[in-house]
């Protein structure tokens, strides 16, 4: 598809945004117990899903950065694209409006289904996750290869870097350590693809080397005591401006979808899904207990009420993942609809009346600042992951 159509796409599309209106629909109460919980009516889920959804999409080729960026970053195929396409296969499911998935397609066919340029860097293989999905609906060949292509590459390189986080940078422009998975975010990115590719190719070479990478991640940035991940290594002895130990949320929130992301393509009975399972229920039950009053969590998850401000990125991921599992049985929803209804509030109010979704942290490896006009294309793809898990639990009611 010719760049010029997409653009004619894109601006037909911001049109028709700019004259829809959507309704806010209210929430209904649902008795548990002697407990009341507040809980959005479904078809309310799905308007805020699309309008977002809608908002960005006409804003995807033009979005300007929030916080630190390398140029070239935010081109599709790599992570920042790749992160709200995620996103958007979820809502592409779920939505009556075919629109979705058919821009999706446009999109893909005119990058040729392209991965990001460098061939081992987790942050350019997220996309592989919109190109599987693709093929599992279409069985488009040109979608599958370049993924196959790319991690049959990677694994007979078998890189053995050390883990270890540092400051210099190699000729692609990039950390050394990043031709593994030295870093949180890399959890989110690439292990999914190749678990899934492994399942629509019956090779289990791919999901061989997605355990023993993951794993070997884990067991390098998981801390002993509070069972949270550091970002990379370079975390590993500092100290927050509120003196506490540094666990990223949005870092953390990658690790939680990505270990969602996994279980996904793991059937029950797989002789790595207890490994996985057995992660996300300690994560689960690590991450519930930091939620702040508000409903959001910390930018940085141990400082506490200390960040005044409603981050959503973080609080989407964590809220997905929660509502994730109570859909596949692996949480109560007695114990966890509590914190995932307050997430689900922050990030419902976090939507302008125009469909832009706020308070997003800019690109970055820590805690930072943030305020309600900040927002990325990333945020808005854990927004609808959210959004997507949280439909799934209301149409079960």
């Amino acid at each position: 598809m010719p760049n010029r159509i997409i653009k004619i796409l894109t601006h037909v599309f911001r049109l028709l945004l700019t004259t829809s209106i959507l309704a806010c629909l209210p929430f209904v109460s649902l008795a548990n117990g002697d407990q009341q919980e507040a809980l959005p009516l479904k078809e309310g889920v799905m308007a805020q899903m699309e309008k977002v959804a809608n908002w960005q999409i006409a804003r995807t080729q033009h979005m300007t950065h929030v916080g630190r960026a390398r140029a070239g970053s935010e081109a599709y195929g790599r992570w920042i694209q790749g992160a709200f396409y995620k996103g958007l296969t979820k809502l592409a499911e779920r939505s009556e409006n075919p629109f979705y998935e058919t821009w999706i397609g446009y999109v893909g066919k005119d990058h040729n289904w392209k991965l990001g340029k460098v061939k081992y860097f987790a942050d350019d293989h997220v996309i592989a996750q919109t190109n599987l999905w693709y093929y599992r609906r279409h069985k488009n060949e040109e979608a599958l290869t370049p993924v196959k292509e790319t991690f049959d590459w990677l694994i007979e390189q078998a890189p053995d870097n050390s883990l270890e986080f540092v400051a210099d940078r190699n000729k692609d422009k990039v950390h050394n350590c990043q031709w593994r998975w030295c870093w949180a975010d890399a959890l989110f990115m690439a292990p999914p693809a190749l678990f899934e590719l492994s399942s629509i190719t019956g090779d289990p070479k791919y999901a061989n080397y997605a355990h023993k990478e993951f794993k070997a991640t884990i067991d390098y940035l998981q801390d002993p005591k509070t069972k949270l991940i550091f970002r990379d290594s370079r975390f590993f002895n500092k100290k927050g401006k509120f003196e506490e130990q540094v666990f990223w949320s949005r870092g953390m929130g990658w690790v939680y979808a990505g270990v969602v992301h996994s279980l996904e393509s793991l059937p029950v009975g797989h002789k790595y899904r207890s490994y996985y399972e057995a992660l996300y229920l300690q994560l689960s039950k690590t991450i519930v207990a930091l939620q702040k009053a508000d409903g959001a969590w910390p930018m940085s998850l141990l400082a506490g009420e200390n960040y005044k401000e409603p981050e959503t990125s973080g609080t989407a991921f964590f809220t997905y993942g929660i509502i994730w599992g109570m859909n596949n049985g692996l949480l109560e929803s007695e114990a966890y609809l509590p914190a995932a209804m307050k997430g689900w509030k922050v990030l419902s109010s976090a939507v302008h009346p125009d469909g832009k979704f706020g308070w997003v942290q800019g690109v970055n490896e820590k805690p930072d600042v943030v305020t309600k006009d900040d927002s990325q294309l990333f945020g808005v793809g854990a927004f609808l992951l959210a959004g997507s898990a949280l439909y799934d639990f209301l149409g079960q009611k």
